[in-house]
């Protein structure tokens, strides 16, 4: 799909496609999963040779990052589906000229769905292609603030879940079964916490080293605005790196103290059966040795023999019950 956009009363509007040609006064060319025609149609508008689907997958910066005459290709890596589903790394490709930006992407990020309604809020946002690029990767780094944000407040809820005191979190209530907590539950949601943040941060280095890219290649070309705009997403990125980094120790934490958890639990029911494997041997070795079919057994034939075994074999159970309850065992 292609899509035109045009400051028109100063606002950002997209514009009908009725042509070949491109609409007059296009300053942004949005190219979602297009197709070969629709991508050879900008190239002959513009004189660009647009990258393929592969060649963005490149991870290299020289085939991610570089110019071809006045205009600049940049590669960035953006989150998509957080929220939605299960968070994937999408490439996106900026083609900045004088005139136009153009950008191409195999996925559907929230910054690009709600970027047209925020420029109708900030209409100054389209003035010019550059302003207009800035404007853009500073909606995907204000994604990646909330998506963190998001992120911090469920690993409360699970910080909060995994060492709560209350019974009913993962205890036993008095006079009824209260329901456990699932810490194999636990140890997956802070899983795909782990690998939200790690793309998160793949994100952010992606886009830091094509702000500083862009910074060295535009030159001259920037104007006050668009230096005060990248000073602002230099900050906002070295925060939202260091936020992340900390999320990221935060996790390493919690799941670590979850797997203890588990391993705690784990042993306490093997200490358990441990326990009433050893209480039940005496009165198991005591029903062996008098269940053996000899003819000559003393007991045999005595009135209360059998009496005093079932009472020995009781005392031996109980026996060492009481011994594991005064240790603190049980």
């Amino acid at each position: 799909m292609i899509c035109f956009y045009a400051v028109r009363d100063g606002a950002l509007l997209r514009l009908a496609d009725g042509s070949d040609a491109l609409p007059a006064g296009t300053t942004w060319i949005d190219l979602h999963d297009p197709t070969a025609a629709e991508e050879a149609r900008v190239e002959r508008a513009l004189g660009l040779d647009i990258p393929t689907r592969a060649e963005m997958a490149e991870i290299a910066d020289s085939a991610r990052l570089y110019d071809e005459g006045e205009a600049l290709f940049m590669t960035a890596t953006v989150v998509a589906g957080a929220g939605e589903g299960r968070p994937v790394s999408a490439s996106v490709t900026f083609v900045l000229t004088r005139q136009v930006l153009v950008t191409v992407r195999y996925a559907d990020p929230l910054p690009f769905r709600a970027f047209e309604a925020q420029c109708a809020r900030h209409p100054e946002l389209g003035d010019g292609s550059g302003r207009l690029f800035l404007a853009l990767v500073g909606s995907v780094v204000d994604r990646v603030a909330r998506l963190l944000e998001a992120s911090e407040e469920d690993l409360d809820r699970l910080s909060d879940v995994i060492f709560s005191d209350d019974p009913g979190a993962g205890g036993t209530g008095k006079g009824r079964r209260v329901k456990r907590t699932d810490l194999h539950a636990v140890v997956r949601q802070l899983g795909r916490a782990n690998m939200l943040a790690a793309r998160l941060r793949d994100s952010l280095q992606s886009v830091s080293r094509m702000l500083t890219f862009y910074r060295t290649a535009a030159g001259e070309r920037l104007d006050d605005a668009q230096r005060t705009m990248l000073k602002a997403l230099d900050r906002d990125i070295r925060s939202l790196a260091e936020h992340e980094s900390k999320l990221a120790h935060e996790v390493g934490f919690l799941l670590e103290a979850t797997l203890g958890l588990i391993d705690i639990e784990q042993n306490r029911i093997i200490r358990v059966f441990t326990i009433a494997a050893v209480i039940a041997l005496p009165p198991t070795l005591i029903g062996t040795i008098y269940g053996m079919n000899f003819e000559h057994m003393p007991e045999l034939r005595w009135r209360y023999g059998y009496p005093l075994a079932l009472l020995v074999m009781a005392a031996s159970a109980v026996l060492p019950y009481l011994w594991f309850r005064r240790r603190g065992w049980l």
